[in-house]
C-alpha cells in the first residue's frame, strides 16, 4: 500500500467534542439531571417539560465572546411549586487551567439576569483531564465590598469509583460517561480505545434500547472515541460480528459517520495511486469476505472504473450495488 495511503489511514481525526455534546444533552437533558444532577431531578415538574432558549442566550452574547469551543445550554424549566427557573449548564473542554474561568460564568449570570429576571441555576462540566482544576467560586474584593458567586461542578473524572454503578445503570446517560472516561484513559493508546468502544458498543445493543435510542448513543460515541482509520476497519468489522450474533442491524449509521471522518479520502487517494488492494481490503471488511472472481475484477479493472466502484462503496449495502456502473 502506499504511504500517502497508510498516512491517511493511520492519522487519527480529531474528536468532535462539542457537537457530540451539545447533541446528546438536548436529546438527554431528563437523564442527564436524574444522574448527574439528581439534587434538583426530584423538584422539577417534568410533565410540563422544558424548553432550550439558544436564541436567548446569543442574544445577550456575541459569537466572538463565547467562542466556537465553549458549550453552553440555557434551558427553562418548571419547579412543582409552580417557579419558572432558567438552568445554565456550561460545558467546558479544554484540559488547562484558564485564568479568567470564574469571571467569565459570573459575567454569564449576570447579564442574563439583568435582561430576562429569572432565577438562574448555573452547573459547569469539566470533562478535562486535569485533576485539580476545580473553578466552582468567584471571589471580588474592594473596600469593603465584597461579590461572591459559587456554583456546583461537575468532573466527569470524579466518575471513576462510580464505573461499576455505571455500567450497571439503566439510565442511558451512563454510556455518555462511560465514554468520556474512556475518551480520557485511552487518549495515548488506540488498541485499547477500540477494545473499550467495542465493549461500551456491546453494552448498548445488550440494554435492547429502541433502535433511535441506540443510533443516537452510537453517534456520541463516534464524536468522541475516534479512531484512526486501521483500527475504525477492526472496530466497524467486530461490531458487524456482534450485530449477526445478536440479529440486529446498526452499523449503517455508524459507517455513514466513519465514512465523513476522512475514510472516503483514503479510498479515493488508493484508487488514483492504482491501489486495487485497498478497495478489496475494505470489501473484505463491510461484506465479510469476497470471492475470488471479485478480486480479480479488480485488481484488472481501469483506474476510471475504479473510482466509479470505489464512489458506489461509500452507501453500498450488497456487492452487486459496488459494481453497478
Amino acid at each position: 500500500m502506499c504511504t500517502e495511503v497508510m498516512e491517511v489511514l493511520e492519522k487519527t481525526p480529531s474528536a468532535q467534542l462539542d457537537e457530540a455534546w451539545k447533541e446528546v444533552l438536548r436529546k438527554y437533558f431528563k437523564d442527564f439531571v436524574e444522574l448527574c444532577w439528581y439534587q434538583i431531578f426530584n423538584k422539577i415538574d417534568w410533565s410540563q417539560g422544558y424548553e432550550f432558549l439558544e436564541q436567548e442566550f446569543y442574544a445577550i452574547f456575541k459569537t466572538e465572546e463565547i467562542g466556537k469551543r465553549i458549550i453552553d445550554k440555557l434551558i427553562k424549566i418548571y419547579l412543582k411549586d409552580g417557579q419558572e427557573v432558567w438552568a445554565l449548564i456550561h460545558i467546558e473542554t479544554q484540559s488547562e487551567k484558564e485564568k479568567n474561568f470564574s469571571e467569565r460564568m459570573y459575567i454569564y449570570r449576570y447579564r442574563i439576569y439583568d435582561i430576562y429576571q429569572k432565577d438562574i441555576a448555573t452547573l459547569v462540566i469539566l470533562i478535562d483531564s486535569n485533576k485539580s482544576w476545580r473553578p466552582n467560586i468567584y471571589e471580588k474584593e474592594f473596600w469593603g465590598t465584597k461579590l461572591t458567586l459559587e456554583y456546583p461542578i461537575l468532573k466527569i473524572l470524579d466518575f471513576y469509583p462510580r464505573k461499576k454503578e455505571l455500567e450497571e445503570s439503566r439510565n442511558p446517560f451512563a454510556l455518555v460517561i462511560l465514554a468520556q472516561l474512556t475518551a480520557l484513559e485511552t487518549k495515548n493508546n488506540q488498541k485499547s480505545r477500540m477494545l473499550s468502544k467495542y465493549n461500551l458498543t456491546k453494552w448498548l445493543y445488550l440494554h435492547k434500547w429502541e433502535k433511535q435510542e441506540v443510533i443516537n448513543l452510537l453517534r456520541f460515541l463516534e464524536g468522541v472515541l475516534v479512531l484512526n482509520k486501521s483500527y475504525a476497519l477492526e472496530y466497524i468489522n467486530q461490531v458487524k460480528q456482534l450485530e449477526q450474533e445478536m440479529k440486529v442491524s446498526y452499523t449503517t449509521p455508524i459507517e455513514r459517520i466513519w465514512l465523513k471522518q476522512g475514510i472516503e479520502q483514503g479510498i479515493q487517494q488508493g484508487i488514483q495511486n492504482g491501489e486495487a488492494h485497498l478497495l478489496i481490503n475494505q470489501l473484505k471488511v463491510k461484506f465479510n469476505n469476497i470471492s475470488q472472481e471479485c478480486i480479480n475484477r479488480i485488481n484488472n479493472a481501469e483506474t476510471s472504473t475504479l473510482e466509479q466502484w470505489g464512489t458506489n462503496f461509500v452507501f453500498a449495502t450488497s456487492l452487486d450495488e459496488v459494481f453497478n456502473q
